[in-house]
């Protein structure tokens, strides 16, 4: 920078330097004329000079007067800008070739004083410099041909010998080149924070991620060595890629690879990896392939679908299961008419039959075949839950004891049996039939997986505390405390494709004759209706083991069973029939008739309707079956309770799911049969129901 600077024209050149020597001494005139030639020699040698100095330099030198004209304008200026010395000299300020908006900026920053004293132009450019104040200012040149350029520029204000501002100088570069290095710097700093982040970024992802270069594993994150079941990097990188694939995987990965190579799109596709320790997991994949250095770079994005497939498998197994249970359900229901009118019709002709003995045996034969087709039914409706039963506050204990001595005596003596009965085991609210039903199901299931061979069948009752991880593990289970009684044998066991299958109803891996399929799907179906769980585990050739989860209960109502005695029988009270089916009409008007009771059948809800509403009195109660086509007996009952609200009414289906408790009572129903409907039962619950209305 210079502080003082001597410019070669006469405006500028206010006072020559003095000389150094002692002039000669010349007449008065000769040393004025002598004088004047050597001050302008001297003068025209140091404007030269000068004017050399700058020319020489490639930076742009601008010299104006004291008014900001320009009066020196050197070959850097003229190449930096495109114009000629003689197109602006004398003509134009500094102010002009730059950015007038930069110039106002400036004039802004400089200060409030000037911003509002000084319009915009070259007085905003050496506002400091007047002051004695050397400044650098990064401005927008504009060459002669209108294009821009970025241009660092110092200000020096050049002074006579009296200390006046005389002009200004004005010394700038092109800084383009830095400009653009510096974007570059810049652009490589932010491209190196980019791959920081997208580093820690994938580094802390929660799916997994590994890269691959020809095949090899260059990169992996996190969540990759935890889904491998590893916490080391190094156990990884290096490795060969397709050694982390299940080999029933390798051909699908290959041809997912090659499209990825010719740059085909892909989908996400599900397959297997290998675990460090052997284990599979299944995965699902998208992979994408970039060139680098000459090679081919794949990325592979993983997120473990374990648990996503084994929800999906879940809910299409209780689809399956219900699609199965309202189809085997609709069957039950007819068979209980059916099954109704063979119990009914044998059981009167047994009770009309004194004599003949051989017949009476026969129909003795009939009645326990039927009977044993009426539990098969009861399975049915168990596994489809249209069947409810009573339960109540039930010690699993003695329960579970008692079902053990059934199986001594129906399993051979080469089954050693290993009981374990915890006394700690909490309360349950069960139905005992029930939780006998599963255990002699599963049981024989054990003794029949054991083939006759020598084997051991356990059977264990404990408390068992589920948390949350474990209860994660079963869709029907919860946290708490449950009683659970755990199955196992030491059989033939079971592949992964019988396990999908067990609880489907009649499905059976016995011989024909042997099984009707039904054991395991009652036994899912009475959990399901105990709000409990059930797990199995099961290998070829190392046994099975159930585990069965009946949640823990500290109140609930106990339920007495109904004590079996004689059939109850009437004194001629009237009684109405309605059952759209006319072969049980016939049947429960033979039986109650024969139980000293008067009957009307109908086989129409409308046509009971009319005949109650004709003579209220007429009769003592109403005895309806629930699935009538027009009016169901539900119905049927809430419309007589409207004609006479005391008329006991009997509701018998063939399942009760659907009624509940409150639905029942609201109705006026005083009893429910459920088909099919023997004689004792029968009379019990009309003597029950009619002396109900006595007292009240």
């Amino acid at each position: 920078m210079f502080s003082r600077a001597t410019l070669p024209p006469s405006k500028l050149m206010k006072t020559p330097p003095p000389s150094r020597k002692e002039p000669k001494r010349f007449p008065a005139g000769t040393v004025k004329v002598i004088t004047e030639a050597r001050s302008k020699e001297a003068v025209l040698k140091a404007g030269a000079l000068q004017s050399a100095i700058l020319n020489s330099t490639n930076f742009s030198s601008i010299a104006t007067d004291e008014k900001g004209v320009i009066q020196i304008f050197n070959v850097g200026a003229e190449r930096m800008l495109g114009y000629a010395a003689a197109d602006v000299l004398n003509k134009i300020t500094p102010a002009e070739i730059s950015d007038p908006q930069e110039v106002i900026a400036r004039a802004r920053a400089l200060s409030a004083e000037l911003a509002t004293t000084i319009a915009p132009g070259f007085e905003a450019l050496v506002f400091k410099a007047s002051r004695g104040i050397e400044d650098i200012y990064e401005l927008t040149y504009i060459r002669k041909d209108g294009s821009r350029f970025p241009a660092v520029v110092s200000v020096t204000a050049l002074r006579d010998a009296q200390e006046a501002v005389i002009g200004y100088l004005l010394i700038g570069t092109d800084n383009t080149a830095r400009r653009e290095s510096e974007a570059e710097r810049m652009r490589l700093a932010q491209q190196l924070r980019d791959q920081q982040f997208y580093h820690k970024m994938l580094m802390f992802s929660p799916d997994a991620h590994f890269v691959h270069v020809d095949g090899i594993i260059t990169f992996v994150n996190q969540a990759f060595c935890r889904l491998m079941g590893t916490t080391e990097q190094a156990q990884l990188l290096g490795r060969p890629a397709l050694e982390t694939v299940h080999p029933d995987d390798h051909k699908l990965v290959r041809e997912q690879q090659q499209k990825i190579l010719d740059d085909q799109p892909i989908s996400p596709f599900e397959m297997k990896f290998i675990r460090l320790d052997g284990t599979a997991v299944d995965v699902e994949v998208a992979s994408l392939a970039f060139d680098f250095r000459g090679h081919k770079e794949t990325q592979v994005i993983a997120r473990d679908i374990t648990e996503r497939k084994w929800r999906d498998a879940h809910f299409l197994q209780a689809q399956k299961m219900e699609a199965l249970s309202q189809f085997t359900g609709g069957i039950a229901h007819d068979f209980n008419n059916i099954l109704s009118a063979i119990v009914g019709y044998g059981q009167l002709s047994q009770l009309i039959l004194k004599g003949n003995p051989e017949v009476r045996e026969h129909l003795d034969a009939v009645l326990k075949s039927a009977n044993r087709a009426t539990d098969l039914v009861q399975q049915i409706l168990t596994f489809s839950r249209q069947q409810t039963q009573e339960r109540h506050l039930v010690d699993l204990l003695p329960v579970v004891a008692e079902s053990i001595e059934r199986l001594r005596a129906t399993i051979p003596s080469n089954i050693e049996f290993d009981t374990s009965v915890a006394k700690e085991a909490p309360i349950v609210l069960a139905n005992t039939g029930q939780i006998h039903q599963i255990l002699m199901n599963l049981g024989t299931n054990a003794w029949h997986a054991m083939k006759d061979l020598p084997g051991r069948l356990q059977v264990r009752l404990e408390r068992c505390a589920v948390d949350a991880v474990h209860a994660a593990t079963q869709p029907r289970l919860r946290p708490g405390v449950y009683a659970r009684i755990s199955v196992s044998d030491t059989g033939c066991g079971m592949d992964r494709a019988t396990l999908r299958r067990i609880f489907d109803p009649f499905f059976t891996t016995k011989p024909p004759g042997e099984g009707t399929g039904l054991g395991l799907a009652a036994v899912h179906g009475i959990m399901d209706s105990h709000d409990g769980a059930i797990t199995v585990y099961s290998q070829p050739g190392e046994g099975t083991i159930f585990h069965l989860y009946f949640p823990a209960h500290s109140d609930g109502v106990t339920v007495e069973p109904i004590e079996h005695g004689p059939v109850p029988c009437g004194h001629g009270e009237q009684i109405l029939f309605v059952d759209d089916e006319e072969l049980l009409g016939q049947l429960g008007q033979k039986a109650l008739v024969e139980l000293g009771y008067k009957v009307e059948v109908t086989t129409r809800p409308w046509t009971a309707l009319t005949l109650v509403r004709a003579s209220p009195q007429r009769f003592a109660l109403v005895l309806t079956d629930q699935a009538m086509p027009g009016m169901t007996g539900f119905l049927l009952a809430s419309q007589l309770r409207q004609i006479r609200p005391d008329l006991p009414v009997i509701l018998m289906t063939g399942y009760s799911a659907s009624l509940t408790s409150a639905k029942v009572e609201a109705a006026g129903i005083r009893q429910l049969l459920l088909k099919p409907i023997n004689l004792h039962a029968l009379g019990t619950a009309v003597h029950a129901a009619l002396a109900a209305k006595s007292t009240h």
